[in-house]
This record gives C-alpha cells, structure tokens and sequence, in this order.
C-alpha cells in the first residue's frame, strides 16, 4: 500500500499512519522560564502527485493537503527538559486526474510529550500521545467515513553527548507503538471507492 506524503500533520495525530517529527530545539532564551509562547504556523497548501494511487493500475491521484498547527513548549520535570505539544488541523483533498472527481479528509487533534526517560547510555526515550479525530466528505458534502481515537508511542533520542544541550540531539528510529484505539478507517477504501 502507499502511503502518501499528503497523509501528514492532522493525519497522522487522529489516525498514526505516520510518526509526525519531534523537533527538539530547546526554546529560545527568550522565552519565559516554564513555558514558552504559543506560536501558531501552517503548512501548504502543497500538492503531490501518485500514480497507481493504492496499488490501482492506472489510478493517478492529486493529492492537495494543509495544516494549521499551534505549537508551545513547557519546560518541566527536575532537569528542565522542553516538552513539546501543539494542536493542529488540517485537510487532505484527493483528486482524481482522469475525471477531476475529489474526496477530502478533515482532521483534527492534539500532539503531547508526556515523559521523558533517561536510559543512562547517553539516550532518553520521549514518551508521546496523539488525540483526535477526523470525516471524509465527497464533493457534495457526504460523510463518507470517520475517525475518532488515540495513539500513543515511544522514540529514542541520542544527547550526542550534551545532555544540557537539546538541539543537537539525534532521534533512534523506529518509534515503538505503545497504544493505537479507535475506529479505523481503510483511507484506501474510502479514496478509490469515491473517485476510482
């Protein structure tokens, strides 16, 4: 199965299709002791392109996808470590290129660091929860499909040898999932039942 780029932010937080990137860089010096502001940034709209979309012969499909993303990190814990978390929505709207015939998916939810462990051999594992939910809807405003649920895993970061110093440190893939609940949707089902 493909697994698309287009499947991004808001995707992965309400379906764990995809581990959405920590970022790690400790927050400014400017920012207050305890937590840091909210910042508030997007991305796309962008567009991809997939031919053979879910292994279909011949299906090319536009893939057009956003997100909206409040982020803040938190400093907490004995040795002040920045967690991060942040909301974010978003869209994923798939197009037909044959037939110009579209489905979008709508999503919304909630990522947050909620522990951090450290190892003893130079690494820390960040413990993560992602919360949300997300509807397909057709071209004429049909739902076609929902998604409610949690996800939750675990990745492992080298300190690289600074331990204070958060902005160099290298993640260990692959995360371990620790927790995936909720209502699955087959993305594929839904995308090449609409528009294939």
């Amino acid at each position: 199965m493909t697994r698309l780029r287009g499947m991004t932010l808001a995707a992965a937080l309400v379906a764990g299709l995809t581990i959405p990137a920590v970022s790690l860089a400790a927050p400014s010096s400017a920012d207050p002791a305890g937590h840091g502001p909210w910042q508030t940034y997007y991305e796309g709209p962008s567009t991809e392109t997939h031919e053979d979309f879910c292994d279909v012969p011949g299906l090319t499909v536009d893939v057009t996808y956003a997100d909206a993303i409040r982020d803040r990190w938190r400093i907490l814990g004995p040795d002040d470590s920045p967690y991060n978390m942040y909301f974010a929505d978003g869209y994923q709207k798939y197009t037909n290129v044959a037939t110009g015939e579209s489905v979008t998916r709508v999503g919304a939810g909630l990522l947050q660091e909620v522990r951090k462990t450290d190892n003893g051999d130079g690494t820390y594992t960040i413990h993560v929860t992602n919360k949300g939910n997300a509807f397909w809807y057709s071209d004429d405003g049909e739902i076609l499909g929902r998604f409610t649920g949690a996800f939750s895993y675990t990745i492992v970061y080298d300190d690289n040898g600074t331990p204070s110093d958060f902005t160099d440190d290298v993640k260990i893939p692959p995360p371990t999932i620790v927790r995936n609940v909720g209502n699955k949707d087959d993305d594929c089902a839904i995308v090449v039942g609409a528009i294939g």
